[in-house]
């Protein structure tokens, strides 16, 4: 969720009566421009005010509206949902808070029905549908106007390009090999009347291989929900995409707030970089984290990028060109598409 925090000035009421007329208050709806433009919308969360012989400040952090919906237990009598598809499970779980859920470039197939869900005690909205997402292959983020994104394929055009020397006031980059090349989740199927235990014990299983590696590792997760051969198959390509977007990490810092588009940068932007000194050229990573900061030094933007985010279809079949030094310098890091295997090896690309 989008969190702000800011320091601000207030007017002092008559004989120093502050705390008689507050301007900004905890729980205060409220919204967030940057350079002019919305960033969030939500509410005052905190509200801070010190003073000594030389100074007084009064600090105010912001919240998303998406807040409600990480930290309130989901208000339901009945805990469990049969064949509810994830926008309808989401819109049950998230209407008591004010949150909406919408779905940005969903894969095919997302709105497929869950034949059992079951709350777990305490359990938030968002971490209820963190943990369906990766049946569904979706991922889970706020927007500006406080709602809950269920985020799908991102958009392979590069919304910014970073050029070294150009508009980079400092980068960093780490590279690693994916902690998980195979990924196998398995799952059970609840019993019934026709069925034995042996035959639901274990039913189904999905795989995820990565290609390319020379650093193979193997991860056996279980299902925690009753699950088909197609919702482990997500399962497993979704964990292994976590894996394989470790690869590549950067981080990049520039003066100013906005992007070369004109737009403030989002997560799930896909961004281009090119920088000699880091040994990397490329367009393939997507934007993981921003941070805005405005201070003495002025107004910076620090973006945080990975491999993948999203469905490494978005990544380039060719491997993008490179500058002399990186020829003479680096390796190119081309990791193959996943393949995805079920039980009787049965094969495909997710």
């Amino acid at each position: 969720m989008r969190m702000v925090t800011l320091s601000v000035t207030e007017k002092v009421g008559t004989n120093g009566a502050v705390g008689q007329s507050l301007q900004i208050k905890p729980g205060d709806s409220a919204t967030v421009k940057l350079a002019g433009q919305l960033f969030a919308s939500g509410h005052i969360h905190e509200r801070q005010v010190a003073y000594d012989a030389n100074n007084h400040s009064v600090r105010v952090t912001f919240a998303s509206q998406v807040q409600k919906a990480v930290r309130q237990s989901i208000p339901l009598k009945d805990g469990e949902f049969k064949n509810y598809s994830f926008q309808a499970i989401a819109n049950k779980v998230l209407a008591p808070v004010g949150v909406v859920l919408k779905a940005l470039n969903p894969p095919a197939g997302w709105e497929k029905p869950f034949k059992y869900v079951n709350i777990e005690p305490d359990e938030t909205p968002f971490s209820l549908l963190s943990r369906l997402s990766k049946y569904r292959g979706v991922w889970l983020r706020d927007d500006k106007n406080g709602g809950l994104v269920a985020q799908g394929n991102a958009d392979k055009k590069p919304a910014a390009e970073f050029v070294e020397g150009r508009n980079i006031l400092s980068a960093s980059c780490l590279a690693q090999n994916a902690p998980d090349t195979t990924v196998e989740v398995t799952g059970q199927q609840r019993g019934d009347d026709n069925s034995t235990p042996a035959k639901n014990r274990g039913a189904f299983s999905g795989k995820a291989d990565s290609s390319g590696s020379n650093f193979t590792t193997y991860k056996r997760t279980q299902a925690d929900i009753p699950a088909d051969r197609d919702d482990l198959k997500q399962a497993a390509g979704y964990c292994q995409l976590l894996s394989l977007s470790q690869q590549v990490t950067v981080r990049i810092v520039y003066q100013g707030w906005l992007l070369s588009s004109g737009n403030l940068p989002e997560v799930f932007d896909q961004i281009s970089i090119d920088s000699p000194m880091l040994l990397l050229k490329t367009s393939d990573l997507q934007i993981a984290e921003v941070t805005f900061t405005q201070d003495q030094a002025g107004t910076r933007t620090t973006l945080i990028a990975q491999k993948w985010l999203t469905s490494p279809f978005g990544v380039q079949g060719a491997a993008p060109e490179q500058t002399d030094a990186q020829k003479a310098t680096s390796t190119v890091i081309t990791p193959g598409a996943p393949i995805v295997t079920g039980p009787g090896g049965l094969a495909g690309h997710i």
